[in-house]
């Protein structure tokens, strides 16, 4: 059935508004996906904060433009599912690369990061980054690590100052 113009104006507004926060979006092809493999795929998205949806390409192409994004590799002649991240840059490439291997229907085609459009071979680099979180943790573990090394040191030092303790309160006196 054929939207009409007001629902094809307001889902153009929608998306407009989606992408001026988002800091991520993943375009993935999605023929031959069976509706099981589409409701696993959206759900796992949704526990990422991730929302998912099919747009038409005029569409995306409009809402692409209108946040001045150059919209001209969008040329698709496959049914696209658009994947909008506004928390994370990697979430969204990471969970759709880890979906495409049990589901091989799904096929990442481009991105769009900080306003520029990113081919398949760089949201391959980039669904391989860690999380933010795991990348902060990786880096307190970095800044944490001289001070756990001193604070061992300290801790053997303090322990063979409290064996030592004995051994001289039990000496003889020299008079």
């Amino acid at each position: 059935m054929a939207k009409l113009k007001s629902q094809k104006e307001k889902d153009l507004k929608e998306l407009t508004e989606k992408l001026k926060t988002a800091k991520a979006v993943v375009l993935s092809e999605y023929r031959g996906t069976t509706v099981k493999d589409m409701d696993k795929f959206r759900s796992t998205l949704r526990k990422e904060r991730v929302f998912s949806k099919v747009y038409k390409i005029p569409l995306i192409k409009k809402a692409l433009e209108a946040n001045g994004i150059n919209a001209a590799s969008v040329d698709y002649k496959t049914p696209v599912i658009l994947s909008i991240s506004e928390d994370d840059e990697t979430v969204a490439a990471r969970v759709i690369k880890g979906l495409s291997k049990d589901i091989k229907t799904f096929v990442i085609l481009e991105a769009v990061i900080g306003g520029k459009m990113l081919n398949k071979q760089e949201i391959m680099v980039l669904a391989d980054l860690p999380s933010k979180d795991q990348l902060r943790a990786q880096f307190m573990s970095v800044l944490n690590g001289p001070i756990s090394a001193f604070a061992r040191v300290l801790n053997a030092r303090a322990e063979k100052m409290a064996a030592a303790v004995p051994a001289v309160e039990a000496a003889p006196v020299a008079a």
